[in-house]
């Protein structure tokens, strides 16, 4: 797993620690904010680069639900995996 994807799943354990510790508070409410904002961008890339996921080596169902977590960096890696074969 890349350092990229580590930084992301760390993002969204203190995003989602905030938005339920602190849900009241203005930062708890923020952290939801942002989590649902990274969801809605995460769910077009995830339609946007289907064809991509389709095409990939390995299963559609995961391909896709690292577009859905990872996004482009995801992306990267199945872009330079069809270039190396």
């Amino acid at each position: 797993m890349s350092l990229g994807k580590m930084v992301m799943i760390a993002l969204y354990v203190v995003l989602a620690v905030l938005a339920i510790a602190q849900g009241d508070s203005s930062a708890g409410i923020w952290a939801g904010r942002v989590l649902f904002i990274l969801a809605v961008v995460h769910l077009i890339e995830t339609a946007v680069f289907f064809n991509l996921c389709k095409t990939a080596k390995g299963s559609l169902g995961g391909n896709l639900l690292s577009v859905f977590l990872f996004g482009v960096l995801h992306v990267k890696e199945l872009k330079a995996a069809q270039g190396a074969s």
